[in-house]
């Protein structure tokens, strides 16, 4: 019998308070629906019909709950980590993007569904934390946590209240509420290892609350009559009274799985024993048991009484198609005859919240249609009902026929009420496919069961038990009988049960999962705990103390008149089911550790016996009739009154090391020795009346009770049969109340002695004054007498028994040796240490009795003392031993791992290899195999160990531990890393390793350190300390990197950082209001760019140049002569003039803020206003234009400008930019400005999550501009996807794309052209045929009949030019389905003119006629259509290096040819001309000069000639010459600056420059004269871009020089400066500082491509102008824009730092040099290697194909990399000319070591973690006196703390102290001593003799010479007693009382540090001849011993002689004896 862990206590649900307090629902529900009566009549009459009124008509107050545990595993988070560290492995393998759902298919499934692993120890490492609970009242859920302490318990609680009440409320798995794609990223982030949720259901519908916040709530489209969970999901059970469809012929499915919350419930197939595949429909199938970590089902057919197992898994492909063909022919048969009323076809809508992914389509239909909340309005309902809210009893009544579910269209349209009437017309849907199956694979077996006798099971579980075997248990509530089925495979996909059942006698039954045990209520009421099919133990409730409210209290005792006693009498009373005996402990201690306090209690025995009473007073009514919720270790009693106790159950152990010591028993014992260990020992552990044991205490009692089952009792008269768990059992127990009580003698072998059946009994009076020990019981008294029996065990005195029957005696061996392996691995563990003395003892007594003298040896060597113990024969005889098992593991001399150790790294061959059992020793072995690699490579990684297996053990039950495996070409340091990392080992777990150990291996992690390996997991980073390399691990998994709000206390820096950190709490916006210009750059004072530009203020001088929100200076002086009327004019004019250049600032201003914003979602966008008034400086008067004349609309543009300017600000990572954010930013006033904006959204891709609805809302006014802006926008962000919907918006607004039939829309040219690129971006490089025939025709169109097409055709042609390139982009002739379009031989007589050719294509019939307005005559004309086909043609045969196109570009070479082509033409046929032949194009001047033809060279007039020789030549036409030179020259550089974008090349910044040099010269020249002003102006601002596009992102100072200069010129005297030249200027100087300077121009074709179309170059000649090009192309460069920018930042302080960074390209044999990062990288498909390589920092390597994807996706995010500074450096700020930091760099740097050291060289390292804190602590000595002894401690901790700092290896300051403390301890002991015999040999070690660079071997050195001097000195000394050792076999007791403990200690430390070895010196005769050192080196050379045990020898010997004639020094003598030794 045993006792409960805690007092039982009364057992109210805690939900039940906070649902009382709750005010619930509200009580009268709102009429929700107010329709017409009249015309809905129908409808209403469906709503009020109450389907589930028998629900309802149940109890009011009916209340569920249900508990579980929360607990820590330590070795399940273990598991998780190292699965995710694997996932991480596998994801990174997929490429950066393989966050992205499509990727998850390739990862294997064993990693995102995990098979359960079996637990390795079965009682271990189990903490019970904490329970949380679930309680359900009428329409509240109140969730709760915590274990209830009392009334101050303090939890956590939440509680929900449904509309309707609530069915059913469970607890969800992980997996249930995650998707596969966010399980991945749980799996890998662990914080998500806690989320825990809620499912909660009420009638129509199922929620889902997560305790991070989320939740989600699924429409439910049946009555649901049961909710189970399952591994792969919920199974819904649909409720059969419900099923409408009694007078149909085929019945309905009535099992459902649900997936996901958001997912659809679909029917689940049923595969029978049979293999027939069908729809789970029979009603006589009802599930009875699902498990959320298993796929077993347990089902009960009714048809034929018997249960069945089935395994959920997936379908197959088979068994869709099967079950569809089933009912498809029902389908046709039912369509025609059943035509239902209006709401059958309205299941078609499932309106699922507000969630963003709703699924539209009933049980049957399914149709992804997204449905908003919009459509619902369309009905007249309010947004917030749900549509099955509305027809939700409508629902119900059509399920009827699945098949006749109509798909209805609704959710696409918006619908009437009058058109409801239509819809049953609909043709029918596809049914939904079934996810899951139910596989049959076990019947239960009731062969010889009557059948009234079968039911079906109440209740089932799971079951494994403590030896590994598994059950499915399944109780029949009726007969009193609990099922078990044995499962073999459990878990695995082979899972099998057994046929025969085994029946248990029980009223109820629960699984204890953490205990592995039952917990059966037996039908006499008594609690009894089974594992597996083994009865354990009875459970003894002890009696509640306190009286404690109930629900009935029960009525005291008749024959107790006191008040007193009748509290304990009902407390007696309540529990009478149990026992109804009381005792009362005799003892008031509990358990008496002092064994002399004894006799003194002896006279509280009391001589009165109890009372024997009589069956009358128990309760019928309070008997214990169930048991519920289970939870760790506790469960519920529930009685027949409706009260409830909840108790917990004692676990099986305590502490640690008994953990241990029951695991080791488990290895070696077969599963019923294991058991009958168990059963022993939870008896004896936990008998009634006993409470908290010491660790002494419950060490004895293990001890006892293992040894009296190997038969080692000490007490004879016990019967082997009924050898109890105390080894003592006196005759005292006789007294107590004879056999009544059932004394622990009584107690048979199973335990099962009849205490349930005793009489209750009073207590008598005399006894009451000890009531209060009422907790403790007879059993006290075994557990003291126990205690007295064992303390003479090793004593003289010892008298134990051997008995030979005994369970365990047979594997005495097996047990000791592996207790002995056990012993010596804990030896391995620090925390272990204070756990040896027990075993040690315990291991001792049995080598005794067992005659093992190697043994006793090496426990004595441990702890000296026990040879006190010795003095005791031994007692098992060797006929003892022929009798047991296992044997031969003792016949070896006793395995010793610090041993082991030494011959590892000596490298000795002969030894025998050290055992290994798995569980037991598993951290010797990792320790040998780690030092092997270490030392001897792989090779010999298994020579050292051997595996030692019991095969019939119990652990031959759990499955083998996979096996490892490490790289074998890798270099040694990483092999290492590989090893540790399969050991599961960390960081804190190495630091646990002995010293010696840990310095070897960390020695080796230290060269990791240096060279880490790449691309590896996060844990390889932590163990080698390069932390920066472990963050770098985390880049993939980046969702957004930057304007995050900073959380935590650590401020870190991004690429967006603000020079000045954020105050703490939020800015006020007064203070900093007089700082904010408003002028929407005001984030731009970033770290990056100080950083990047520290020395100047070009920033500034940027924003300044860009500011567009402030009036401008109008500084014109007013002459004497001018009247004011005309001055203001003069203003004004200046005005308009400045008005033309502010009005172009905002496209600069869009570049310069490009992407350097996140706004919350919460916030909404400020625009700068766009301020065109001006401010005269000395008055401040504002100046307006009234008095000129100036266009109206002059703003319209500039102001659309200005919206995309903001719009670009907000970067694409920006979370939560949907529908309603954009419609909440659009502004009452500013239509121009929000198109833009919206323009800006669809760039950076934000577009995608505009909904249908507000798309059309937005295009329904009719908004020029608007339309602009979103058809242009939605094409870019759906760019070259041929998204239909987006085709379909486009076509609306193109003719061409119209049938000939359409209605004619008036369509602004402006929307046609947006509509035309956006075709082009929309396919771009799909080479589509119709959309490039479309296009191909649209550059011809002719204008038509009347106005329209007549306007801005250029523009038009143009861009179709632009569209059809991009559409074809890069294909050149390759694409087959465009071959017969013949596009390059159109294109070319666009370009070059020809005869008109007839039109094709739908529109033909309208352009019969000519234009009436445009004669063009029969000619195409080339004005129009030129350019764009010219464009065309470069884009389509782009870097095709096609020639035969290229020569048509090539400009004419004779003054003839050249009258033939506008000069402008050239310019563009030069840029397609780069473009095909893209290889060739080069920087150089050379190339950029051969452009033009050499023959016009001649004429060119670059200098004034002399007038005469222009006369000679008077047919020349200097102006054509002229101007092709300056459009050949831009469209050379224009293509230079396309090729070579971002690059920042040097040769390519010398040919600009000097060509803008030039060209800004032409005003003093005579070219001007001849090319005109305006031709230069234009082909100066291509020249422009161009250099800007070679230095994108960069900030150069010269072009910002050139820049600025040329905005200057404004003003009447500039006429030919127009509105474009402004723009270019300031799109260039965007372009510098692209996005703050953290992007750059990517080199893809597509890149190339959105560059050509921004940058066309014809600018406008005003603000209205869109002739030519259409102005909101010229936004299209963000689609070219990259981020490349590297970003180092010091991962200690967060702060963005400067670091040199080199890179080699591919092909390049050397590395080049960047300049210093933060900088700009060169194209990343160019590389092939990135480095830190700065003095300052740990050096970080990117390198394709090993770690490239975290630099690919840091780069994408702008993220910074994190790098480590190294010790005693300075960053390059705080230190730029490196002198600071100059001393501790030659500290740093020195190789030889310092023994005299300043403190203040040290505080030169103030800056790392641990300095400070050490150098005060320990170091600091101001104001303190010290002792000589305490100024040496000092000076040589300052010695080791000094090396670990200055070589940067503070780590190993841990070790160095260690093995400091292992010499200096007053006491050593053996421990130390091996750690210094294993530095001893591997610093000895000749192949590494030479080389310890990573570790301070001179320091080393310095503490095994202390030790050696310590060693040596105790020799000396101790000369006698070793003497005494080395001459006899054993030290004998009477000697060693004669010797202290301290010397007693020294001496054997002594004898292990030299090897001694007893009767050492017995071998040795120097009776004869002289005795010199040659003599006794020669006697020892016969011996065979060591020269370090000869040296030992030598010196006990000259210690003992005492004589002055030694001659030999000692280390001559050692010299001597090693010589002789290696002879």
């Amino acid at each position: 019998m045993i006792a409960v862990a805690e007092p039982p206590l009364e057992f109210v649900p805690r939900g039940r308070q906070s649902a009382a307090e709750h005010p619930g629902p509200q009580d009268q529900p709102l009429p929700r629906y107010q329709l017409p009566t009249s015309e809905h009549l129908l409808l209403q009459r469906l709503q009020n019909v109450n389907i589930s009124a028998a629900g309802e008509d149940s109890p009011a107050g009916q209340e569920s709950w249900s508990i579980r545990e929360m607990y820590d595993d330590y070795e399940a988070t273990e598991d998780r980590a190292a699965r995710r560290r694997q996932l991480i492995e596998r994801t990174k393998r997929c490429g950066p993007k393989a966050a992205a759902a499509t990727q998850l298919t390739s990862l294997p499934q064993s990693l995102l569904n995990p098979a359960p692993e079996r637990r390795e120890e079965p009682m271990c490492d189990y903490m019970v934390n904490n329970e949380e609970e679930l309680y359900v009242h009428r329409n509240t859920v109140v969730w709760t946590q915590g274990l209830d302490d009392g009334d101050d318990g303090v939890y956590k609680r939440m509680c929900f209240t449904a509309d309707t009440p609530v069915r059913y409320a469970c607890f969800l798995n992980r997996s249930f509420v995650r998707g596969r794609l966010a399980q991945l990223e749980a799996a890998i982030q662990s914080k998500d290892d806690s989320l825990t949720a809620i499912c909660v259901m009420d009638q129509d519908s199922l929620r889902v609350y997560c305790d991070d916040g989320e939740d989600f709530l699924a429409n439910l489209d049946f009555p649901v009559s049961q909710v189970w969970q399952t591994m792969h999901g919920l199974l819904l059970q649909k409720d059969s009274s419900h099923a409408l469809v009694s007078h149909l012929s085929f019945p309905m499915p009535r099992l459902f799985s649900m997936s996901h919350p958001l997912h659809e419930a679909c029917p689940v197939v049923l595969k029978t024993a049979t293999n027939s595949v069908g729809y789970m429909t029979e009603p006589e199938y009802s599930v009875v048991f699902t498990t959320e970590d298993s796929d077993l089902v347990l089902l009960y057919d009714v048809k034929f009484f018997k249960h069945f197992v089935a395994r959920l898994r997936k379908v197959t492909v088979e068994e869709v198609n099967h079950v569809g063909h089933q009912t498809q022919d029902l389908g046709q048969t039912l369509l025609g005859t059943r035509t239902q009323s209006a709401g059958n076809s309205l299941t078609g809508i499932k309106q699922t919240g507000a969630m963003p992914k709703t699924t539209a389509g009933s049980f049957m239909g399914r149709s992804n249609t997204t449905t908003g909340m919009g459509n619902m309005s369309k009905f007249g309902l309010s947004q917030s009902q749900s549509f099955s809210g509305v027809l939700g009893q409508s629902n119900r009544a059509s399920l009827g026929t699945p098949l006749s579910q109509l798909q209805s269209s609704i959710s696409q349209q918006s619908v009437s009420m009058k058109d409801m009437r239509k819809i049953t017309s609909v043709k029918p849907a596809k049914p939904i496919e079934p996810e899951l199956c139910l596989e049959h694979i076990w019947t239960e077996n009731i062969y010889g069961v009557q059948r009234e006798l079968c039911e079906m099971a109440t209740r089932a579980f799971i079951h494994t038990d403590l030896v590994g075997q598994t059950f499915l248990c399944y109780l029949l509530a009726r007969s009193c009988r609990l099922q078990m089925v044995r499962l073999t495979g459990y878990g695995s996909s082979e899972v099998q049960l057994s046929t025969l059942a085994t029946t248990l006698a029980a009223k109820d039954g629960v699984g204890l999962s953490r205990l592995q045990m039952i917990a059966v209520l037996d039908p006499s009421g008594s609690l009894i705990l089974y594992t597996g099919t083994v009865l354990i133990s009875k459970v003894h409730i002890t009696p509640l103390l306190a009286p404690t409210p109930s629900p009935v209290p029960p009525p005291a005792a008749p024959s107790q008149p006191k008040s007193s006693v009748a509290t304990g009498a009902s407390g007696a009373a309540v529990n009478s089911s149990f026992v109804e005996v009381r005792r009362s402990s005799l003892l008031p201690t509990k358990a008496p550790v002092d064994l002399a306090g004894f006799d003194e209690e002896l006279h509280m025995l009391s001589p009165i016996l109890p009372q024997a009473t009589s069956y009358a007073q128990r309760q019928a009514h309070n008997v214990c009739k169930s048991l519920r919720d289970p939870a760790g270790n506790r469960l519920t009693l529930v009685y027949a009154t409706g009260r409830m106790l909840r108790i917990a159950l004692p676990l099986l152990n305590d502490t640690r090391l008994l953990t241990r010591c029951v695991a080791t028993l488990r290895q070696v014992l077969s599963p019923s020795q294991f058991l009958h260990f168990v059963i022993r020992w939870y008896s004896a552990r936990n008998p009634p009346g006993s409470r908290d044991y010491s660790i002494e205490q419950e060490w004895l009692l293990f001890r006892s009770t293992i040894l009296a089952l190997m038969g080692l009792t000490a007490a004879p008269d016990v019967e082997a049969s009924e050898g109890y768990g105390r080894c003592a059992t006196p005759p005292l127990n006789a007294n107590f109340g004879g056999g009544v009580t059932g004394g622990p003698g009584s107690g048979s072998g199973s335990n099962c002695s009849s205490n349930s059946t005793l009489g209750a009994q009073d207590e008598p009076k005399k006894r009451r004054k000890y009531n209060d020990c009422e907790d403790y019981t007879d059993d006290d008294w075994e557990f003291l007498l126990l205690q007295t029996t064992l303390a003479p065990c090793g004593a003289d005195g010892h008298s134990y028994s051997v008995d030979i029957g005994a369970p365990l005696f047979q594997m005495i061996p097996a047990i000791f040796y592996s207790l002995h392996l056990l012993y010596e691995d804990l030896k391995l563990d620090a925390v272990f240490h204070a756990a040896l003395p027990y075993l040690a003892t315990f291991l001792h007594q049995l080598a005794i009795d067992m005659q093992l003298d190697s043994y006793v040896l090496h426990y004595i060597l441990d702890f000296p003392e026990l040879s006190h113990r010795t003095g005791k024969l031994s007692l098992l005889s060797a006929a003892h031993g022929a009798m047991m098992l296992h044997q031969e593991l003792l016949r070896v001399p006793a395995p010793s791992i610090f041993a082991q150790l030494e011959h590892i790294v000596i490298g000795e061959e002969e030894v025998l290899p050290y055992s290994f059992v798995s569980n037991v020793n598993e951290r010797s072995r990792n320790l040998l195999q780690l030092i092997s690699l270490v030392v001897h490579g792989q090779e010999r990684l298994k020579h050292w160990w051997q595996l030692l297996e019991f095969p019939e053990a119990v652990q031959a039950n759990y499955p083998r531990r996979v096996k490892r495996s490490i790289t074998a070409d890798a270099p040694r340091s990483h092999q290492l890393l590989e090893l540790i990392l399969a050991m599961r080992l960390t960081r804190r777990d190495i630091e646990r390793f002995p010293a010696a150990v840990h310095l070897i291996i960390a020695e080796a992690l230290e060269e990791a350190r240096l060279a880490p390996p790449l691309g590896c997991s996060t844990a390889t980073y932590d163990l080698i300390l390069r932390p920066e390399l472990a963050e770098h691990t985390q880049l993939p998994f980046m969702e957004a990197s930057i304007g995050q709000p900073h959380c935590g206390k650590v401020y870190k820096e991004d690429s967006l950082s603000t020079r000045c950190p954020p105050t703490a709490g939020a800015v006020l916006d007064h203070e900093c209001s007089d700082q904010m210009r408003y002028d929407d750059m005001d984030n731009m004072d970033t770290k990056l760019l100080r950083l990047r530009f520290p020395d100047d203020m070009r920033v500034e001088e940027v924003r300044r140049l860009l500011n567009s929100s402030e009036p401008v200076l109008i500084e014109v002086q007013q002459s004497p002569g001018t009247s004011d009327h005309e001055f203001i004019e003069e203003q004004e004019k200046q005005l308009f003039a400045l008005c033309a250049r502010t009005m172009t600032l905002p496209l600069g201003r869009g570049m310069f803020t490009l992407r350097t914003m996140m706004p919350r979602p919460s916030d909404s966008l400020s625009m700068p206003r766009l301020c065109l008034v001006g401010r005269e400086p000395i008055k401040g008067t504002t100046i307006e234009m009234q008095q000129i004349e100036f266009p109206a609309n002059m703003h319209m543009w500039p102001s659309f400008h200005n919206g995309v300017a903001t719009g670009l600000k907000i970067s694409p990572q920006t979370q939560d930019i949907d529908s309603t954010w954009i419609v909440y930013n659009k502004p009452k006033a500013q239509a121009l400005e929000h198109a833009g904006f919206l323009m800006a959204l669809g760039l950076n891709g934000h577009l995608k999550s505009l909904s249908f609805m507000s798309l059309y809302k937005y295009l329904v006014k009719c908004d020029e501009m608007t339309n602009v802006g979103l058809l242009l926008g939605i094409s870019a962000a759906h760019r070259g996807t041929m998204d239909t919907k987006t085709t379909k918006l486009l076509s609306v607004h193109l003719e061409a794309l119209l049938p000939a039939t359409a209605m004619e829309l008036d369509i602004p040219q402006s929307t046609q052209v947006a509509a035309l690129m956006g075709l082009g971006l929309l396919y771009q490089g799909s080479a589509k045929r119709h959309i490039a025939e479309v296009l191909l025709q649209e550059i011809g169109r002719p204008p038509g009949p009347e106005m329209e097409n007549s306007v801005e055709r250029e523009s038009y042609a143009m861009t179709a030019g632009l569209a059809l390139g991009l559409v074809t982009l890069g294909q050149g002739e390759s694409p087959a389905g465009l071959r017969d379009l013949q596009l390059p031989d159109t294109l070319h007589y666009y370009m070059v003119g020809g005869v008109k050719r007839p039109i094709s294509g739908s529109q033909k019939e309208k352009y019969r006629l000519a234009s009436f307005q445009v004669r063009e005559g029969d000619n195409v004309n080339i004005d129009v259509t030129a350019p764009g086909a010219t464009l065309a043609l470069g884009l389509m045969f782009f870097n095709s290096g096609n020639t035969a196109i290229a020569e048509w570009m090539q400009p004419p070479d004779s003054r003839y040819l050249l009258d033939m082509v506008r000069p402008d033409f050239l310019l563009l046929r030069t840029i397609a001309r780069g473009l095909i032949l893209w290889q060739d194009v080069r920087p150089d001047n050379e190339w950029f000069q051969a452009q033009f033809p050499q023959a016009l060279r001649v004429h060119l007039r670059l200098s004034s000639v002399d007038e005469d020789a222009a006369s000679d030549d008077g047919d020349v036409d200097y102006e054509a010459i002229t101007q092709a030179y300056c459009n050949i020259m831009a469209g050379a550089a224009f293509c230079i600056g396309l090729k070579y974008a971002g690059t920042e090349d040097p040769v390519a910044f010398g040919t600009l420059r000097a060509v803008i040099k030039e060209f800004l010269r032409f005003p003093s020249s005579p070219m001007i004269d001849c090319a005109g002003r305006t031709t230069v102006e234009s082909c100066l601002m291509v020249l422009l871009i161009s250099i800007s596009l070679v230095f994108a992102g960069s900030g150069n100072c010269e072009i910002l020089r050139i820049i600025r200069y040329l905005r200057s010129r404004v003003g009447p005297q500039y006429p030919h400066i127009t509105y474009g030249s402004h723009m270019a200027i300031h799109m260039s100087l965007g372009l510098l500082f692209l996005g703050a300077g953290r992007f750059t121009i990517a080199k893809t074709p597509e890149s190339i491509s959105a560059l050509v179309c921004a940058f066309f170059p014809k600018f406008p000649i005003h603000s209205n102008d869109n002739r030519y090009h259409l102005q909101a192309l010229r936004h299209l460069y963000v689609l070219a824009v990259e981020p490349r920018l590297f970003l180092p930042r010091d991962i200690d302080t967060h702060q963005l730092c400067l670091a040199n960074i080199s890179v080699l390209e591919i092909g390049a044999t050397e590395m080049r040099r960047l300049p210093i990062a933060p900088c700009i990288l060169p194209e990343l498909s160019s590389l092939q290697l990135v480095v830190v390589d700065d003095e300052n920092y740990w050096p970080v390597r990117f390198e394709r194909s090993r770690n490239w994807h975290q630099l690919e996706k840091a780069l994408e995010m702008s993220a910074p990399i994190d790098i480590k500074k190294r010790t005693g450096c300075l960053s390059h700020l705080e230190d730029p000319d490196r002198l600071k930091s100059m001393l501790a760099q030659t500290l740093t740097m020195e190789q030889s070591i310092c023994w005299q050291i300043d403190i203040n060289d040290l505080h030169q390292f103030g800056n790392e973690r641990l300095v400070k804190p050490f150098l005060n602590r320990c170091l600091s000595t101001k104001g303190t006196d010290f002792s000589y002894p305490e100024m040496v401690k000092r000076h040589q901790m300052m010695l080791l703390f000094y090396n670990a700092v200055v070589k940067d290896r503070i780590h190993l300051l841990p070790v160095y102290l260690t093995l400091y403390d292992h010499v200096t301890k007053s006491m050593i002991n053996n421990i130390d001593v091996w750690q210094m015999k294993l530095i001893d040999a591997y610093l000895g070690r000749r192949d590494l003799a030479e080389e310890h660079p990573l570790i301070s071997v001179e320091l080393i050195q310095m503490m095994q010479e202390l030790f050696k001097q310590e060693m040596e000195d105790s020799t000396s000394e101790l000369c006698l007693p070793l003497r005494e050792f080395l001459s006899q076999k054993r030290l004998e007791p009477s000697y060693v009382t004669t010797v202290s403990g301290p010397d007693l200690q020294r001496a054997f430390c002594v004898i292990n540090y030299y090897n001694l070895m007893p009767n050492m010196l017995s071998g040795v005769d120097l009776s004869t001849g002289t005795v010199n050192y040659m003599r006794i080196l020669y006697e020892c050379r016969q011996l065979n011993l060591e020269a370090h045990t000869i040296f030992g020898l030598l010196k006990i010997l000259q210690a003992l002689d005492g004589t002055t004639e030694v001659v030999v020094t000692l280390d001559e003598a050692s010299l001597l004896a090693y010589s002789m030794a290696t002879q």
